[in-house]
């Protein structure tokens, strides 16, 4: 039976939390743009249709970008350009079973953002059934990102440089150069 990942890479092969950071910097620096003007094609559609479901649409193609990009490339754009990946025990690309667990919190976060978006009132014309949701949401979003914050750090103290959502997701961030020297 052949060796899972973490017996054949050195701990320094692992990416750790200041690398991690500037990955999340490039990629927002690389998708704010594209984001920014899907998402003013949803609030104008909301708006135009009275409806809440273009901000949903939204919501459904940044979730399958990421995961896409995850299953088929090993990470971001922002990881793709600092040559790191993401990969699962196998040294190999996670499943979307694994992506899309890897990416619980954040898209647990975003869920309830669509929502808060959709009944504060800053779309007009939708409807008013997710006023009544925006404060639950709200204090959701502020635990949700609490524990984001936290598995972020956890990066810091855990052997690998693993967080909670790596390993929720079997899955390790790791310097593609030493992907490459292990093939």
């Amino acid at each position: 039976m052949e060796q899972d990942i973490t017996e054949r890479l050195a701990e320094y092969d692992y990416v750790g939390f200041w690398q991690r950071v500037l990955i999340s910097l490039l990629d927002f620096l690389i998708l704010a743009i594209p984001a920014y003007f899907l998402n003013r094609w949803a609030v104008s559609a909301a708006e135009q249709y009275h409806s809440g479901i273009p901000l949903w649409i939204q919501w459904v193609l940044l979730t399958l970008f990421n995961i896409f990009m995850v299953v088929r490339y090993g990470g971001t754009p922002g990881r793709l350009v600092l040559r790191t990946r993401i990969v699962n025990e196998r040294g190999e690309y996670p499943t979307v079973k694994q992506a899309f667990i890897r990416y619980t919190f954040y898209l647990i976060n975003s869920l309830l953002g669509v929502i808060v978006t959709a009944g504060d009132g800053s779309v007009s014309g939708v409807d008013n059934y997710y006023s009544n949701w925006v404060p639950l949401c709200i204090a959701l979003v502020q635990i949700v990102s609490l524990v984001i914050l936290i598995d972020c750090l956890i990066i810091v103290f855990s052997r690998r440089n693993r967080a909670f959502h790596d390993v929720m997701a079997d899955t390790y961030v790791v310097k593609k150069a030493a992907l490459d020297e292990l093939k």
